[in-house]
């Protein structure tokens, strides 16, 4: 097994916003209050991820990119490590990203997120 790296993992990521920005851009004209529309982005953007994660393996963007998130079992993880490994994620931005740099560091090509909700993301051989 292969394990995906910090790069394909934001090649998924940057796919990702291409396809809810269109979404996000029409939410612009619904909802007027800056916070608002931050908080409703957010929300999908959060639910968008956690769900997909768990049902398909990971986001449109991830299965384009190839890469899938699993268990150790290398099955599609809950909702629950879902939640987890999405709400772990927001806290690696707020730690000037070390988060997401150790993936680099580490043979499992692991981020703090994946670490504590005991995922892998990992070359898929199909999508």
């Amino acid at each position: 097994m292969t394990y995906a790296g910090l790069w394909t993992r934001i090649m998924a990521h940057n796919i990702d916003l291409i396809i809810l920005l269109p979404l996000f851009y029409l939410l612009s004209f619904i909802i007027v209050s800056d916070r608002l529309l931050f908080a409703a982005c957010f929300v999908i953007s959060f639910f968008y991820e956690v769900l997909s994660t768990s049902f398909y393996g990971g986001t449109v963007g991830k299965r384009m990119a190839k890469i899938k998130v699993t268990n150790q079992a290398m099955e599609n993880i809950s909702i629950y490590r879902s939640l987890l490994r999405s709400a772990t994620k927001i806290i690696s931005g707020f730690l000037f990203f070390i988060g997401f740099i150790i993936i680099e560091l580490n043979q499992q090509k692991k981020g703090l997120h994946d670490m504590l909700s005991g995922t892998f993301v990992i070359i898929s051989s199909k999508n």
